[in-house]
């Protein structure tokens, strides 16, 4: 099927191409600001860890520097630039967004748009002492300057071995990871080695050699209760809609026994019918509901329903680690320090 599809693939890539071209020679608009402004994104459909590394930003940044993070708010059910708020819900601003703003609270400003360019006006009119910005999954939105590009990369799929939409997963060639600053290969296994790390970044150094590269894990937490107080069992059933749920059943199996799967679309918008099939799937067995975080917060208006009534319902966190924080740090900071003063001379 791979070799089928290839044809459309390099007809795909061929208008990528054409595309950050028009960028590059200036034909088409780039918007600056006079905002430092980091970009995280990937050149994949999905599943690389962005929304960990956007919050890991968040905790090393937001003590100094006024923040924000703009994000297009996918599976949201509004539309145009809308700043989080307390009335909001992963409906109104999307899942991630949402558990940004659930998370920090008004330690930052959540914002989110379909046109980034748009978005970040509408910021700034409301909150005009915003430092940093943070653009969520901005790496083919090109619309916007950066002055840190920040790309990532699974380690069980490194863009190095993919192929463009539709034979691969990659929404751009790999030639484009030049654009990137700064590349990390997220999900590392935590024993990875300094040997397999210096090969990985010779792979890596095929299509970007003047990127820093890190490797980072993910590091899980306890399990906490979405509704109420309660004690995981030992039997759970698992509901996820993310791009990559592997992982997450991994790490699961350590400790709990998988009695049922639910899986769902990326980024789904749960239904009360949803609910209701668990329910009589689930009835009559002894077990805890487990889901991400990223899901428990399109679960969160659902408190009433029977299922959540019946069953006790956790969530996994998740934090993201860096192998040289010291250096990742240093590079961020270099970059806003940079920026800051070239808006201030």
């Amino acid at each position: 099927m791979r070799y089928l599809l290839f044809p459309f693939s390099m007809l795909y890539a061929g208008i990528m191409r054409l595309r950050n071209r028009q960028f590059n020679q200036g034909s088409r608009p780039i918007a600056s600001f006079e905002r430092v402004i980091i970009s995280v994104g990937n050149l994949s459909t999905g599943g690389t860890g962005k929304t960990p590394m956007i919050e890991y930003l968040i905790r090393q940044l937001k003590s100094d520097y006024a923040l924000a993070t703009v994000s297009r708010g996918y599976g949201r059910k509004t539309r145009g630039e809308r700043i989080a708020g307390e009335e909001d819900s992963a409906r109104t601003l999307g899942d991630e967004p949402f558990q940004f703003y659930r998370k920090f609270g008004d330690e930052i400003k959540v914002v989110v748009g379909e046109q980034r360019a748009l978005a970040i006006p509408h910021l700034l009119m409301d909150f005009e002492l915003t430092e940093l910005i943070l653009l969520d999954d901005a790496f083919q939105h090109r619309q916007v300057a950066r002055d840190l590009n920040i790309m990532l990369t699974d380690y069980s799929t490194p863009f190095y071995n993919d192929f463009v939409l539709p034979a691969g997963n990659l929404r751009e060639g790999r030639g484009e990871a030049v654009r990137a600053d700064a590349i990390v290969m997220t999900k590392c296994p935590e024993d990875l080695s300094e040997a397999n790390k210096k090969e990985i970044t010779g792979k890596i150094n095929r299509y970007n050699s003047n990127a820093e590269v890190f490797f980072s894990s993910i590091a899980y937490g306890d399990l906490k209760a979405i509704f109420g107080e309660a004690q995981p069992k030992k039997q759970v059933a698992v509901v996820s809609a993310i791009a990559k749920p592997k992982p997450f059943y991994r790490f699961l199996e350590r400790q709990f026994d998988i009695v049922e799967k639910f899986e769902y679309v990326d980024h789904y918008n749960f239904k009360s019918q949803d609910l209701d099939r668990i329910l009589r799937k689930l009835n009559g067995k002894d077990v805890s509901i487990v889901t991400t975080e990223k899901d428990m917060v399109r679960l969160l208006p659902f408190a009433d329903h029977s299922l959540m009534k019946q069953f006790d319902s956790f969530y996994q966190p998740i934090e993201l680690t860096i192998d040289r924080p010291e250096a990742f740090r240093k590079l961020l900071i270099d970059a806003i320090e940079k920026r800051k003063r070239e808006l201030n001379s």
